[in-house]
Parts: structure tokens; C-alpha cells; sequence
């Protein structure tokens, strides 16, 4: 429901308790008229975060939102498409008529929006989970001919990763082959080096915040160009 703070949109963000980045990503890409609002789960039990969601999600529906938006990348563990059809399930149950999305739905919409057929993955735990990642976009139709995890051990240190340890865990999965990179997992603080890392691999990006908030702004009906994060913010359609 448009607010005095959001009259072009209200939305309801969940992020990670031990995540400090996503929630000031989501804010430097917000368009004038547009109001996060932040609401929190705990990944302290890193296998159980769907069900932890799930048991808090409809507490959004205190300010009203526009849309709700899950920013956990799911498919960064052990994860289907048939698991993520009924977790969506459970989710819109709770909340009624108001709209969810995931980061996963965005990251499939923004591969697909940006063309990507062939694609390299990096996730920022342990290679087991991120051949769950090729899996998973596999399961969509993509081409998986790299991927990678940057090896962290506890999700709350994936905040520590910085700028050069990403583009160096890029570069391990880059060749000439694919044209698309994906990154999943929206710890891993680059929404704001989008642009300069497409600069540097010579192909677009797809970053889990950047897609997730792109894709709930479209989802809204706001087509506004996001200069500052890459090609896809500049996208002001969705192809699914």
C-alpha cells in the first residue's frame, strides 16, 4: 500500500540477521518513491532457513507492502526446482494476496532477460553447494559450463569476502565459452561493483541483490533505469 515515504511503492525485504550488506545494497539502488522496509531471519540453523522464513514471513504484512522479497539464494545449498515450487507455496499461503518473490525466481528471470544461455556460477560456500547451483539452472534450461564456491565455511563470515577475493573467484571459473556470469548469495557485498567487474570480465553479471531488487521493482510496474550496477538495472523489462 503506496505511504507519505513510499507512494510509488512499498516493499518488504527479508535479509539475514548476520548479513550487515544487503540491506544498505537495497537502499542504494531504491528509486525516489519507493520504501524498504527491512524485516530479519537467522540463519544460525543454515539448513533449516526455508522453514525459518516461512515461520516469520507473513510478519511483513504489518506495514502494508506492495510486494514481499525473500533475499536468500536457496539454491546456494542443496535445493530443486520441485522443492522451491512448494517453499513458494507455503510463502504466498501466509501472506494472502500479496505478491513474493525470491532471489532465486530473480536470478532465473535475469538470466533470462539478459539473454544468458551459457553461463558460469560461483556461490560463496564449498564446491558441494555449488554444484547444487549448476544443478539447479541447469533444471531451467541453462548451460552451467563453470562453477565454483569461494569456500567459506560459516555463513555469517561470507560479509568479510571482499572486492578482489570475488573478481578472484570470477576468474576461476572464467573462459571464453559462456556469456553470462552469475553470482548467488546476497552476503557477498558487489552490487555497487557491477559495472567496474563487467568492465573487467568483458561480460555481464548477474548478482543476486542487484537481480532480486531489479526484479521486484519490475514486478511493481517501475521501469525506472538503475544507473551504477551493471546491465541489468538498465533493463526495464522482464523477459520469463
Amino acid at each position: 500500500m503506496p505511504d507519505r515515504f513510499g507512494p510509488r511503492g512499498v516493499i518488504a525485504l527479508y535479509i539475514p540477521l548476520q548479513n550487515a550488506n544487503m540491506q544498505p545494497e537495497y537502499e542504494a539502488m531504491r528509486p525516489d518513491g519507493v520504501s524498504n522496509q527491512i524485516y530479519r531471519f537467522t540463519l544460525e540453523e543454515a539448513d533449516n532457513v526455508p522453514e525459518r522464513i516461512v515461520s516469520v514471513v507473513d510478519g511483513a504484512l504489518g506495514c502494508w507492502p506492495d510486494i514481499v522479497v525473500i533475499g536468500n539464494s536457496v539454491e546456494m545449498r542443496i535445493w530443486t526446482p520441485d522443492e522451491h515450487l512448494e517453499y513458494r507455496a507455503r510463502l504466498q499461503e501466509k501472506l494472502g494476496d500479496i505478491p513474493v518473490i525470491t532471489a532465486t525466481d530473480a536470478c532465473v528471470a535475469a538470466l533470462k532477460t539478459i539473454g544468458a544461455k551459457k553461463i558460469a556460477a560461483i556461490s560463496p560456500m564449498s564446491d558441494v553447494y555449488s554444484k547444487s547451483v549448476k544443478d539447479y539452472y541447469e533444471a531451467f534450461g541453462f548451460e552451467v559450463l563453470n562453477h565454483a564456491g569461494l569456500q567459506v565455511e560459516q555463513p555469517r563470515d561470507i560479509i568479510k569476502i571482499g572486492i578482489d577475493e570475488a573478481l578472484a573467484g570470477l576468474r576461476k571459473v572464467d573462459s571464453k565459452s559462456f556469456e553470462t556470469f552469475l553470482h548467488v548469495g546476497g552476503a557477498l557485498g558487489i552490487v555497487d561493483k557491477i559495472e567496474q567487474l563487467e568492465s573487467d570480465l568483458g561480460r555481464p553479471l548477474i548478482s543476486s541483490n542487484a537481480a532480486t531488487y531489479w526484479y521486484a521493482l519490475r514486478k511493481l510496474g517501475i521501469t525506472d533505469p538503475i544507473p551504477g550496477f551493471g546491465q541489468l538495472l538498465m533493463k526495464t523489462e522482464i523477459i520469463e
